[in-house]
């Protein structure tokens, strides 16, 4: 679970500009440093500096964030296109989906029952890619190129440091010790204003092995900022792009479906038990496996929902997965709401609370009439603005690379 909020909000390009010095030396120690540092996830506005701790990272794992953003190999930083627009958003970065006054509250239990019905009519698709279309709000991290100028640095630094301690190894490791902690500082730097990106991600994810996989990010980019005041401080800083780099990525490499169930991949998921007691100890199973002792197993299912309910999984686990959902404590309902293109679902939450004492929120907003998962979000609790908030446009199945439904 941790591992994948992390690799969702990691800038881009972050593996390629370390991935000799990852690769070379250490790699079991550069890897716990990359996995175990908040990326791109800021601390709340009124955070001080030495109260931020370790941020849940939820999210690389198989939709768009989910089958998307699951791959393990990041592509490399492209053309960062025409200079900033001081864009406002369509969708405002501190509003949180609201319900209609009219409408009425149904519990979990209810909802997630009525949403395992609806599974069971609605049809398996087919075709040889699976494709997910996803709109992915996050708050910006940092100026995207001074970032990769920084690790750059970071990075030949160190590889001087090799070659002149290359018979001197006490150095040496206290030399890389030295780079894993300014990195870690780097990255859990901060923007001095509050800024939000929206853009696009689109996949398509092949069903046998050997295909091509094909990746586009950074698509229909809008630029928004917490406040007047943020916004001024952004053009007292020159107006730099906050903006991702757009990149499009294609090879053969094998996807898991998430980094939190690595043994899950385009070509078995179909295979999960469709009976919810056998999906439920499947589920414990790969928790056990994956999770140990570390969050719990409500919050460990809200991520593996995410995962499997933007995969191609049968109508069968689809019903036996939302009966899961059903009969699990701690996992309550804010209503119907409005999702950040408009559409209305039923809002389902549960929480988590940290070793550090940090208390998260993470929500899913499902449409009970299709069984579908229109939105999920990350939040801080009492933090009007999510840390991270991706709405599915569109998953199915279709014949060709690049085609759309």
């Amino acid at each position: 679970m941790n591992d994948r909020m992390f690799a969702q909000l990691k800038p881009e390009g972050l593996d390629e500009l370390t991935e000799e010095t990852y690769r070379r030396r250490r790699a079991a120690d550069l890897a716990a440093t990359f996995a175990t540092p908040p990326a791109a996830t800021p601390p709340a506005t009124t955070r001080p500096a030495a109260a931020r701790r370790r941020r849940p990272l939820i999210l690389v794992g198989a939709l768009a964030a989910g089958v998307a953003a699951a791959v393990v190999i990041v592509p490399g930083p492209g053309d960062s296109g025409t200079p900033p627009q001081a864009i406002t958003s369509t969708v405002s970065p501190t509003a949180s989906s609201t319900r209609p006054p009219e409408s009425r509250t149904l519990d979990a239990h209810t909802v997630l029952l009525a949403a395992a019905e609806s599974a069971t009519r609605t049809p398996a698709g087919s075709g040889r890619y699976w494709y997910v279309r996803d709109r992915t709000f996050q708050r910006v991290h940092n100026v995207e190129s001074e970032y990769h100028a920084s690790v750059q640095s970071l990075v030949d630094e160190l590889e001087r440091r090799r070659k002149a301690l290359k018979d001197k190894p006490d150095e040496l490791r206290a030399a890389e010790r030295e780079f894993e902690r300014r990195l870690v500082k780097l990255k859990t730097a901060t923007l001095p204003y509050a800024a939000f990106v929206a853009d696009s991600t689109e996949s398509w994810r092949p069903r046998l092995p050997g295909m091509k996989n094909r990746t586009q990010r950074g698509r229909d980019q809008e630029v928004s900022f917490g406040s007047p005041a943020d916004e001024a401080k952004w053009r007292q800083a020159g107006s730099p792009d906050l903006r991702p780099r757009p990149s499009s990525n294609e090879d053969d490499t094998e996807r898991i479906l998430s980094i939190a169930n690595p043994s899950l991949n385009m070509r078995n998921v179909d295979e999960l038990p469709t009976d919810s007691k056998a999906l439920e100890r499947k589920l414990r199973q790969l928790y056990q496996a994956q999770q140990g002792e570390k969050g719990t197993f409500p919050v460990y299912l809200w991520q593996t929902s995410v995962d499997l309910l933007g995969a191609p999984i049968t109508p069968g686990t689809r019903e036996a997965l939302f009966r899961v959902l059903a009969g699990q404590k701690g996992i309550t309902s804010q209503g119907e709401v409005a999702d950040a293109k408009g559409r209305t679902g039923a809002a389902l939450m549960t929480e988590e609370t940290t070793a550090d004492g940090e208390r998260y929120e993470y929500r899913l907003i499902i449409d009970p009439d299709s069984a579908g998962l229109l939105q999920y979000e990350v939040a801080e609790v009492g933090d009007p603005a999510p840390l991270l908030r991706v709405a599915l446009e569109e998953t199915a199945w279709v014949d060709r690379l690049g085609e759309r439904p």
